[in-house]
């Protein structure tokens, strides 16, 4: 007995004995009674209670001692125990002496794996027990399962759930159904959310809190505002959970200031979750001061009203005060572990700034702590800002070591990392190595491929993701939109608006900026303006699309007046306005908007000099032009001279082209058009000699002139050819053959 020495004076009575006198073979055998089977039920849900996996593994021994071992009343006990204990083997161990389960037991293991992560596990066991039909699952399993699929997410999986609930006759169950809408909501369809609310025969406070947060959740704060006046009319009052959901997933100041009525109205602020959640929800929308009110005239705050603080300052830019409350933080006593410091990360990561992010990764670190999921996700998007590939490297390798590179979180942001770096085949590695892929990876690869220009891979993968039935998001379609208007794939591009007009993605605005200048860019600049024109939500990056798209086309007069339309125009406005002038031959205004800078407080950036290089060049005031790169503020790119060099060859100016060429050569660059423009226009001018300089230069540094490369969309699917690369496309024979025909045919008739 002194292996159960520690346990205390009640618990001991439990593992009493009856000892036999007469004959050895009673001795030690447990009483089988149905006080002991009650004793023992009694402090095994004890165990779960205060999750005690010490205490609860010794129970499990004396309840196998006691002959309950292959009771499923207690196998369902001791599986929650375990799952809850993270102690996931010793559960599945329990599960597998069950073969023929009861319902209690299926429902206790399918949400032990949910519990742990493990919901791909959870969903599997799932499905082999309907295949297998040995158990018929009740609503509780439906909403565990339901669960786990919410946790991958995976909407094609879910609308398989549902189509069984429907089937099982489950659908209408209130618990079912809140799971469907909580399911669908972070698979992110707020459709079908609305369609299960719609046809549920009865309703309580979790089904409107669930609805609530789908619409908040899914960028509808509106929709939101709506179903609190309808849960009001329907005698429902908001709760805790309601409240912290809209706190949560809220993102306008004014939504954020009527639930904060509502929380003072109702005496709600003084519960540390709706108070913490308020400086988090108040922070999130610049409300600096209110989130610092809120934590001011707390009494009783805890670590998470410290870092939810810390947050508010690090997302709105403010790192010398997100660093002080830090230090105040440890000075209250209050212990400062990696959550506070993945937050401030996370933060700065968001708001771009970088270098800020990166000084407090490296802090962590000097403090020995242990960078979690994350402080990973969070770093890599700021290691990017800063382009250092090598620590990127670097976070891969340690989060592979540390067993945190299998998360589907951390394997998003490497994606995006590796793209932004131009690594596209690392990013298809790791994006390959997720198992439950969700929108963010779909989207993350797709605008990888996008940023590198692939963008008949990026259509490619996009199919791919549609055909695995995963309902994009916006910056899905903001990222295919920009590979269709990469390749001029109109027709896509059209029925992309149309999804986007049905799920209502028209009014987010970079999608539709993506879509003016889609359209401008496949050579439709009405459909282009006509959607500009009825965008009820234009920020800055829509007007200055479409002043490109104007300039694109030639229509200059009509860019300038998008232009002139900005009260408070940015770098990128000033780029697009000179582009236009550049392209339209206007010197006299384009001197007069980059003069308008200074006014502004623009800073002009080599950007807006290569454009008024440009701009003079064109109109062959070369000389004009060579001034303004020698006394420009900053040393000349090779970009820079380049566009001069062009210049040379439009005007013929030996010279001068002589000289930028010299420049664009003592940079070292490997950039074949230049060499190839230097040696046309020594060409032009009979320098022959200096033309074979030229080429063997080009030998000599390893310089190739890349192949040319066009597309063309035929039946809904986008066909790319390369120049000298025939057989690269399947059907290249037949193509040419007909190419031959046609010219034959034009020969023909042109005598």
């Amino acid at each position: 007995m002194k292996l159960f020495s520690s346990l205390t004076t009640p618990v001991r009575a439990v593992f009493s004995y009856h000892r036999g006198v007469s004959s050895p073979a009673n001795s030690w055998r447990p009483r089988r009674s149905h006080s002991g089977s009650a004793s023992y039920l009694h402090l095994l849900e004890s165990c779960i209670l205060d999750q005690n996996l010490l205490l609860g593994s010794q129970l499990h021994s004396r309840i196998v001692i006691a002959g309950f071992e292959n009771d499923s009343f207690f196998a369902t006990k001791l599986i929650t125990l375990y799952s809850l204990c993270e102690d996931l083997s010793s559960a599945e161990a329990i599960f597998a002496r069950f073969p023929n389960c009861s319902v209690f037991l299926l429902n206790a293991m399918i949400r032990g794996y949910s519990s742990n992560g493990s919901n791909q596990e959870a969903m599997d066991l799932f499905h082999r027990n309907k295949k297998e039909g040995m158990i018929e699952p009740d609503s509780y399993t439906f909403s565990c399962v339901l669960k786990a699929c919410a946790s991958l997410p995976d909407l094609c999986q879910g609308k398989e759930l549902h189509k069984m609930a429907v089937e099982s006759g489950l659908e209408p169950d209130v618990f079912v159904s809140n799971s469907l809408i909580s399911m669908y909501a972070k698979c992110g369809s707020l459709e079908s959310c609305v369609d299960v609310f719609d046809r549920m025969p009865q309703r309580d406070i979790v089904s409107w809190n669930s609805i609530i947060s789908a619409y908040a959740l899914n960028g509808s704060d509106l929709g939101a505002a709506e179903k609190i006046r309808e849960m009001f009319r329907c005698g429902f009052e908001p709760d805790q959970v309601t409240i912290i959901s809209l706190l949560t997933t809220g993102s306008t100041s004014e939504v954020i200031s009527e639930v904060h009525g509502y929380v003072l109205r109702r005496g709600f602020e003084s519960i540390s979750m709706i108070r913490n959640a308020l400086v988090s929800a108040y922070g999130k929308c610049g409300g600096v001061r209110e989130a610092r009110r809120i934590f001011d005239g707390s009494t009783q705050k805890d670590k998470v009203t410290w870092n939810a603080l810390i947050s508010t300052y690090a997302q709105n830019g403010l790192f010398e005060e997100s660093m002080q409350l830090l230090r105040d933080m440890r000075l209250f006593g209050f212990d400062v572990d990696v959550v506070t410091y993945s937050g401030i990360i996370s933060s700065f990561s968001q708001d771009d700034l970088s270098d800020e992010a990166v000084v407090v990764f490296k802090e962590l670190l000097n403090v020995r702590l242990r960078p979690d999921v994350i402080a990973i996700a969070s770093i890599l998007p700021a290691i990017s800002g800063i382009r250092c590939f090598g620590y990127c490297k670097e976070i891969h390798a340690y989060s592979y070591r540390e067993g945190l590179e299998s998360d589907r979180r951390v394997r998003n942001a490497l994606v995006s990392a590796y793209s932004i770096f131009g690594s596209i085949q690392s990013a298809e590695r790791v994006f390959e190595a997720i198992r439950d892929r969700d929108v963010i990876s779909w989207s993350s690869m797709v605008t990888g491929y996008v940023q590198n220009q692939y963008f008949v891979e990026a259509l490619d993968r996009f199919r791919q993701m549609i055909g695995g039935e995963i309902e994009p998001n916006p910056i899905t379609i903001t990222s295919i939109l920009s590979a269709c208007a990469g390749v001029s794939g109109l027709r896509l591009g059209k029925e992309l608006h149309l999804w986007a007009l049905k799920n209502s993605f028209d009014g987010h605005s970079f999608v539709g900026s993506a879509l003016v200048d889609m359209y401008a860019k496949c050579g439709r600049i009405k459909d282009s303006r006509r959607v500009f024109d009825l965008m009820a939500d234009k920020n800055l990056v829509t007007y200055n699309v479409m002043i490109g798209a104007y300039a694109v086309h030639g229509l200059v007069e009509d860019a300038l007046r998008i232009f002139r339309m900005l009260e408070e125009p940015d770098e990128v406005s000033f780029i697009t306005a000179l582009s236009a002038c550049r392209h339209g031959g206007l010197v006299e205004e384009g001197i007069e908007i980059f003069n308008s800078m200074k006014a502004l407080k623009v800073s002009p950036t080599e950007g807006h000099y290569s454009c008024m290089v440009d701009l003079w060049a064109r109109c062959g005031l070369i000389e004009q032009a060579l001034d303004l790169v020698k006394t420009m503020p900053m040393k000349a790119s090779t970009e820079v001279w380049g566009t001069l060099l062009g210049a040379c060859k439009v005007h013929s100016n030996l010279n001068i082209g002589m000289y930028t060429g010299a420049r664009i050569l003592e940079s070292g660059s490997g950039n074949s058009g230049y060499y190839v423009l230097l040696s046309n226009i020594l060409a032009d001018f009979g320098r022959w000699d200096d033309v074979g300089v030229m080429r063997n230069l080009m030998t000599e540094k390893g310089v190739k002139k890349g192949a040319g490369c066009s597309w063309i969309e035929v039946n809904q699917r986008v066909h790319s050819f390369v120049a000298k690369e025939r057989a690269q496309h399947p059907e290249w024979e037949s193509l040419f053959w007909l190419l031959s025909v046609l010219n034959e045919q034009m020969r023909a008739m042109s005598f």
